[in-house]
């Protein structure tokens, strides 16, 4: 007879129940578990914490297991304690990645949290299945059935060795359609496991189909989170060379900037000197009225050279300062107002990358007969910063469909744009693309609220 109640369900667990099974079971779980902590510095504190790690969840895994033995044993309906004593594991990964697993942002954690309890979720119904084809096999020869149901515990192993060396956290974006097919992948596997555990059969052949979709299924799981993370790496990969591309052309147009600048400060030297040379003539004849006249009204009208833009915030000054320059070279007038907080909580790289290839696509795209100026405008709205690029284009060259629905914008506004999504994604905020009368706008925000983020 069976235990009645919770105390007598406690002692039943560890005098029955617990065998080697289960020892091995959870010695794959607590490796899996220290495998995704792996350090990347393996000195002697970082492994006297693994091996911390390693006996501590491998205790929990046993003590909880006889709590939800004992719990699930005062439950009336079989199938329903069944299931209620499946989710032991389940439940101990889950805490453990919440206790552990804190570096990344929320769906990267959610992510790799899925895959890990839909993995162990799989693996106890194929060590279920397994223990029953060797059963039959050997005529349940203890030893043989034990190993072979803790066999399958091995690939929870490997799904954690997975994780840790394609780990998502390292890259900030994933794509929205790589985070369906896995988060519908690991609902239809715990849904699969749970269906499988509340039904029992006696068919061989039954078990051995439904052990060989469990694993097929695991895998494309795995392959999905895979292929995300190389679809990321490549993208990521991507963006680098554009980076790059963009300091060589950031290079060459310093090297023009500074050329003009030179130009420009000779100019200014020449004039300045006639200007002194002018005064002292006036001086010399007495004629110090005009010439106080003179200076003054040099002064109301002095060398626009002189003149550079100026706001709050010390970075969006250089790069605005910088943009006009390359605007002037170009012959395009731009109209900027700013009106934004001296200190903003983004990093540097990424507002100098939103705002160069915001001004830049207009500055390459720019077409007018009348010499309409590019307009930007950057201010605070609420907990949000808003930055709206504006040039005018030749409408009857670009395709106005493609230009408000894609993200490849005819020349200039291809895989900057991209880079401006990004961006703008990655502070919580968002980008819109559109034309009118005749100009194209470029309208991005930025969350103010979020705190810096960093790539590794």
């Amino acid at each position: 007879m069976g235990p009645q109640n919770f105390e007598q369900a406690f002692g039943f667990y560890y005098r029955q129940i617990l065998d080697l099974t289960y020892y091995l079971a959870f010695f794959f779980l607590s490796a899996g578990l220290c495998i995704l902590l792996w350090p990347k510095e393996r000195n002697l504190k970082n492994i006297l914490k693994l091996v911390l790690v390693l006996i501590v969840s491998y205790g929990v895994c046993i003590l909880f297991s006889s709590l939800m033995f004992s719990i699930s044993v005062e439950m009336h309906n079989q199938v329903v304690s069944q299931i209620f004593f499946a989710l032991t594991l389940p439940i101990v990964i889950l805490a453990f990645s919440a206790i552990f697993m804190r570096k990344g942002r929320g769906i990267h954690w959610i992510i790799k949290s899925i895959i890990l309890i839909s993995s162990i979720a799989v693996v106890e119904v194929l060590s279920k299945n397994t223990g029953f084809f060797f059963g039959k096999v050997s005529n349940d020869i203890f030893v043989v059935v034990a190993l072979a149901r803790s066999l399958p515990f091995a690939l929870f192993t490997f799904v954690c060795f997975l994780l840790y060396k394609v780990d998502i956290v390292r890259y900030r974006n994933l794509s929205n359609e790589m985070i369906i097919i896995i988060s519908v992948l690991s609902a239809l596997l715990i849904v699969a496991s749970i269906y499988e555990q509340a039904t029992t059969t006696q068919e061989t052949a039954t078990v051995a189909l439904l052990s060989i979709l469990d694993i097929v299924l695991l895998f494309i799981l795995n392959f999905s989170y895979y292929a995300t993370y190389k679809n990321i790496e490549h993208r990521h990969r991507i963006t680098n060379l554009e980076v790059q591309k963009t300091l060589e052309d950031a290079e060459r147009m310093s090297i023009a900037i500074d050329q003009t600048n030179r130009e420009e400060l000779e100019k200014l030297r020449h004039d300045i000197k006639n200007q002194f040379s002018y005064l002292d003539v006036m001086l010399q004849q007495g004629q110090n009225d005009e010439a106080k006249k003179y200076v003054e009204d040099y002064l109301n009208n002095s060398n626009p050279v002189l003149h550079s833009f100026s706001c709050s915030n010390k970075v969006i000054n250089s790069i605005i300062n910088l943009e006009l320059t390359k605007a002037k070279i170009k012959k395009i007038k731009i109209d900027v107002k700013v009106v934004v907080p001296p200190a903003l909580p983004f990093k540097d790289i990424d507002l100098v990358s939103l705002l160069t290839n915001m001004i830049d696509n207009a500055l390459e795209n720019y077409y007018s007969e009348n010499k309409e100026p590019i307009t930007v405008r950057i201010m605070k709205q609420n907990d949000f910063i808003r930055i709206i690029v504006s040039n005018p284009i030749n409408v009857e060259k670009v395709n106005l469909r493609a230009l408000t629905k894609t993200s490849k914008v005819g020349r200039g506004h291809g895989y900057g744009t991209k880079i401006i999504k990004n961006i703008a994604n990655a502070y919580k905020g968002g980008v819109d693309f559109s034309v009118e009368d005749n100009r194209f706008i470029c309208d991005a925000i930025l969350n103010l609220n979020v705190e810096e983020q960093a790539d590794d």
